[in-house]
């Protein structure tokens, strides 16, 4: 009877231990959101706003039995929690390029570029730091490193192409896009939610996933209420 005490004892602390790494990660992650929102001076709520539309997006291509080999294989709720910072290269980029009012110069814009590669190298001296193999930062660094990949094999930092780019990327790449074009910055107005989705629509095949644009197109007015 003692032995099964000590061990409901060992669990109950194990379990109140996981829900205090829990709340730590999950306030990090709320922290590190609102920096790197205050250094791309974008509206408060971008963020929050990315990930209402990325899990709109997900939820959709899952219902739809697309990419199941891929999906079925993340935990949903690290998945939303780590796309929280894939822009977080950008605290890297100064404030003199990320603010600018008129269009980047080729120079500016090649370091704009870095902050993908920036980004994913944060969560891989974390994972070497603390010799785990958490999720939650391996999907970090696949959200950070690989949103700026396109379709064609155009993009960066890496230029792969098509499938070879994993699902966090091809999936944040269209709503990074979408959500960008209809936000207010300094050297932009916004779009209406009709004109973001055609720019969006218009470069797919180029860009995006066109199996992903599809699914976006078809749930373009849930994206108007965010």
């Amino acid at each position: 009877m003692q032995e099964n005490v000590l061990t409901a004892d060992s669990s109950g602390a194990n379990s109140e231990k996981i829900t205090q790494m829990q709340k730590l990660q999950d306030s990090m992650v709320a922290v590190f959101a609102d920096i790197i929102e205050s250094r791309d001076n974008i509206t408060s709520g971008h963020i929050e706003r990315v990930i209402k539309c990325l899990k709109i997006l997900t939820e959709a291509l899952i219902r739809r039995g697309k990419y199941t080999d891929e999906l079925s294989k993340l935990d949903l709720d690290i998945f939303y929690s780590a796309a929280q910072l894939y822009d977080i290269g950008k605290i890297f980029i100064s404030d003199s390029i990320l603010n600018k009012s008129g269009k980047l110069t080729f120079d500016e814009f090649e370091t704009m570029k870095t902050h993908a590669i920036e980004g994913e190298c944060v969560f891989d001296q974390i994972d070497k730091l603390t010799k785990t193999n958490f999720k939650f930062l391996e999907y970090a660094r696949l959200f950070a490193g690989y949103h700026h990949e396109r379709w064609d094999g155009n993009g960066y930092p890496r230029g792969l192409d098509k499938l070879n780019i994993p699902i966090h990327g091809r999936i944040m790449a269209i709503i990074d896009v979408y959500v960008a074009l209809v936000s207010e910055r300094p050297f932009k107005k916004a779009f209406t939610p009709e004109d973001a989705v055609k720019i969006v629509m218009d470069s797919t095949d180029e860009m995006f996933d066109p199996e992903i644009a599809e699914i976006f197109f078809e749930e373009k007015e849930k994206f108007k209420d965010i």
